[in-house]
């Protein structure tokens, strides 16, 4: 019985992980849009600006973000290696980037 209600620790950086990759996203995707309606503020990643005004940037985002939390999902469950556990750290990392991203759009806006 115990062994059902012990809980592995890595569970809770990996839930942190993917959800840190989604808030970054949906922050950045709303400081920008908010940043772009101010005069002086522009995009200057020609890339994203490219998206941006082909109407591509939210279906690219979303299917990195989905990607990127479905396949080290998958992968870490089907083949249950411990050094796939490494796999978190895409999620974690893109996360954290576009938060960041975020922060500077909103220093940027106030």
């Amino acid at each position: 019985m115990e062994d059902i209600l012990k809980l592995d620790h890595s569970i809770y950086i990996e839930i942190f992980a993917y959800v840190l990759s989604v808030i970054g996203t949906l922050g950045d995707h709303i400081s920008t849009m908010i940043g772009l309606t101010k005069d002086g503020i522009y995009e200057s990643n020609p890339f994203v600006r490219q998206l941006i005004s082909n109407g591509l940037w939210l279906p690219v985002d979303l299917a990195v973000v989905i990607l990127g939390i479905v396949i080290p999902f998958l992968l870490i469950r089907s083949f249950r290696h411990p050094s796939l556990r490494g796999l978190i750290a895409y999620p974690l990392v893109f996360g954290l980037i576009r938060l960041g991203a975020c922060l500077w759009n909103f220093s940027l806006i106030i």
